[in-house]
């Protein structure tokens, strides 16, 4: 009788297990490190949320490394003819093409309605932002001339357009308007050979909906 009824709370244990719904956890890196030749930051994920889109969009991309360099070797290339009329660069305050390197950089994906992979890049000469802070949150200010500054890539037209350089005066951080949300592990259904596994953490019904 033990035995038996033993094996029939073992049976519901194993039952009960295989019942359970399988969680994979979300990707949570917000930004990754990159460095290259004349270049160095932090290449943003799709799913980190900006407050600022371009033209024509249709959705975000994570970049590759491959996409950093290629769109880091166009700009370098085609920098001196994009900045040919030197936009708020005067005196004191720097050229940029002539100043490449002393740049932190700042990479956000984009797709457009025609298919292109766009890359969005901020230029940043600061002092006062940290490698932490540089990973941290895309930056956007406001004064401080040629030392801020953001640019778009078309990595399939090769296209460096959209310069803009920020105007004279003091510089100001400007607020985010919109913060990431927060992260929580999708469900998934265990199909075929599709390898998954538990977080340990548990989910309730209204928090596994996505």
């Amino acid at each position: 009788m033990k035995k038996t009824l033993l094996l029939l709370v073992l049976t519901m244990m194993c039952a009960s297990l295989f019942a359970q719904e399988f969680i994979e956890p979300v990707e949570t890196w917000k930004s990754e490190e990159v460095e290259g030749y004349n270049f160095y930051g932090f290449s943003f994920h799709q799913d980190w949320e900006v407050d600022f889109t371009i033209e024509s969009q249709d959705g975000r991309y994570t970049p590759s490394n491959t996409d950093i360099v290629e769109a880091e070797r166009l700009l370098q290339k085609k920098i001196d003819y994009v900045n040919r009329e030197h936009i708020n660069q005067e005196g004191q305050c720097p050229i940029i093409d002539e100043h490449m390197r002393m740049y932190k950089r700042q990479y956000v994906g984009f797709t457009d309605v025609t298919g292109s992979h766009i890359i969005w890049i901020n230029g940043i000469w600061d002092d006062n932002v940290t490698k932490e802070r540089l990973a941290d949150d895309i930056i956007l200010t406001r004064g401080g001339c040629g030392r801020y500054w953001h640019v778009r890539v078309n990595l399939d037209t090769k296209k460096v357009y959209g310069l803009e350089v920020n105007g004279d005066g003091d510089i100001e951080y400007l607020p985010r308007v919109k913060k990431p949300g927060p992260r929580i592990s999708r469900a998934r259904t265990r199909d075929g050979n599709v390898r998954v596994r538990k977080t340990g953490i548990i989910h309730t019904p209204e928090q596994k909906k996505f």
